[in-house]
């Protein structure tokens, strides 16, 4: 009999991490940051510790304490005994947690703990954590998921937590003769690859089936799951989805193909479970065009740079009004890597009249290409240079961006992509009167970080935009199902039982399901039986 075990999207939106066991099988279903209880211990300018964060963030309840999953390197450096030794201290709890690692239960049991790890999509909340991970535990994900992965490796803030692809595994050594102190301790760094593997409709880990289904949400490449165990069990899981977007027929197929299925249990996302309307990404264009169309000097939209659909909901609008949108190098950087997959129907940019990309002043804030080498990706598409192989070094936007002087000249003729943590550009833009600026993220975090709505207000207010109020103009499509859509998802699946998660509201479950379902509001640790 198999079993489920919940350890994050438990009365929160995000933090997906779910454990299922099915004889000597294992895998979770997603291992996201949970933003919430990051928050509660975190902030900005308070990280975990680089060499320390895995026993950091196990102590204050942000990752779960399990045993037989985690990279050993995080939960003990090899040889930490001689400096323990060296500096006469016997509290080994400074460096050695008491959770095993992966490689430590293979070898105890003769076996892995665990088999992989489904990942259903491209949100911080729902990989973030694989970082964390012995680096030899196979991840599954759609093909564009695991290019959305890659970029946000490349374009992080680095360290231990976007060590996604690969992890830099740490170990005990002496620094060298030209140190500061020559044969001191210290840590070197092995790069080691993840071991990825791209979902095809069907796979098989161990004992468990696995069918996957493309379904539409506010970032490309996401994806539920249909399992079935050994004995015959079926759990569904659908990770997150929209009725909405413009792939809506992925989602209208994923809900077929599962209708009157009647699985032993449904694992669902209700983020916008007490919601009654359902949303339309083709009412954002027409709102956004009326906004855009009525503004007199800059017009500048924010929204999540991942969110390919609402970039092209932008560019018909930019269009429409006789402007051109100008992007931000992060999106021009996943545009560029998308731009082969051809579902996505993504245009190069080099060919588009309406859509330039921005170049921000960096380093020096001279415009000199030297301004550019500890930020790659702005002045074009490349985040690793080699100066032994100049062909490395990509100048695109250098070359063809839009700079802040020239939208300034000319405002009127400008919509430009603007997200929370762009705003410093508007003292470079400085927006003339009559300036708009639109909030358009399918969900209230920017690049999955909530925004402070009050500090947004002040950049507003100084430099007069949105005149008098100096509010965000709100222009939204989630990229979540709403109640009634999710309701309809249930009884057209059928569960016997529902497991309510990605959900600050699980109760409003009981009200919904059919009268031969159960619903389960999970409790985080707590194990399930099928």
């Amino acid at each position: 009999m198999a079993s489920l075990t919940f350890y994050g999207g438990i009365g929160e939106i995000g933090g997906n991490k779910i454990l299922l066991e099915d004889k000597a099988t294992r895998i979770f279903l997603d291992f996201g940051m949970s933003f919430g209880k990051k928050g509660d211990f975190y902030e900005e300018y308070l990280q975990p510790r680089t060499n320390n964060g895995l026993r950091d963030l196990m102590e204050l309840g942000v990752v779960p304490r399990i045993d037989g999953i985690y990279r050993d390197d995080l939960l003990k450096i090899d040889r930490i005994e001689d400096v323990m030794r060296q500096i006469g201290c016997d509290d080994g709890s400074l460096w050695i947690s008491d959770v095993k690692s992966y490689n430590k239960v293979g070898q105890d049991n003769g076996s892995p703990f665990i088999q992989g790890v489904l990942i259903s999509h491209g949100h911080l909340d729902h990989f973030q954590y694989v970082s964390l991970l012995d680096e030899k535990i196979p991840v599954y994900c759609s093909d564009i998921t695991k290019i959305i992965i890659e970029i946000a490796e490349a374009l992080g803030t680095g360290g231990f937590e976007y060590e996604f692809t690969v992890a830099k595994k740490r170990s005990l050594s002496e620094t060298g003769a030209r140190a500061y102190f020559p044969g001191a301790h210290t840590i070197a760094i092995e790069p080691v690859q993840r071991d990825y593997r791209t979902l095809a409709e069907h796979i098989t880990i161990g004992n468990i089936q696995v069918q996957s289904f493309r379904v539409d949400h506010s970032v490309p490449g996401a994806t539920g799951f249909l399992i079935t165990t050994s004995d015959g069990e079926t759990i569904v899981y659908t990770g997150d989805l929209r009725f909405h977007g413009t792939r809506s027929d992925l989602t209208e197929n994923f809900r077929s193909s599962l209708k009157d299925l009647r699985p032993d249990a449904l694992i669902i996302e209700g983020t916008r479970i007490r919601e009654d309307t359902p949303d339309s990404e083709s009412s954002v264009e027409e709102r956004c065009v009326e906004l855009v169309s009525r503004t007199k000097g800059l017009a500048m939209v924010g929204f999540a740079w991942k969110d390919v659909t609402r970039y092209q909901t932008m560019k018909n609008v930019a269009e429409r009004t006789g402007r051109i949108l100008v992007i931000s190098p992060k999106l021009a950087f996943l545009l560029n890597r998308l731009k082969s997959i051809n579902e996505l129907d993504i245009t190069a940019l080099s060919t588009e009249k309406a859509v330039k990309v921005y170049l921000k002043r960096k380093g020096g804030m001279l415009y000199s290409k030297s301004d550019y080498v500890a930020s790659k990706y702005d002045i074009g598409y490349s985040a690793d240079w080699d100066r032994k192989e100049p062909d490395t070094i990509d100048l695109e936007h250098f070359t063809y961006g839009v700079r802040a002087y020239q939208i300034k000249r000319n405002p009127s003729k400008y919509l430009v992509h603007l997200d929370y943590y762009d705003f410093n550009e508007l003292i470079d833009l400085s927006p003339a009167p009559g300036s708009t600026y639109i909030r358009a993220s399918s969900e209230p975090f920017s690049d999955e970080m909530k925004l402070d709505e009050e500090r947004l207000r002040r950049w507003l207010e100084h430099f007069d935009i949105n005149a008098p109020a100096h509010e965000p103009l709100y222009v939204h499509a989630s990229g979540h199902a709403s109640g009634p859509e999710i309701k309809q998802l249930i009884h057209d699946i059928n569960p016997k039982v529902v497991f309510p998660i990605h959900t600050e509201n699980p109760e409003f479950f009981d009200s919904i399901v059919p009268r031969n379902t159960k619903v389960v509001s999970p409790e985080e640790g707590k194990r399930y039986l099928l």
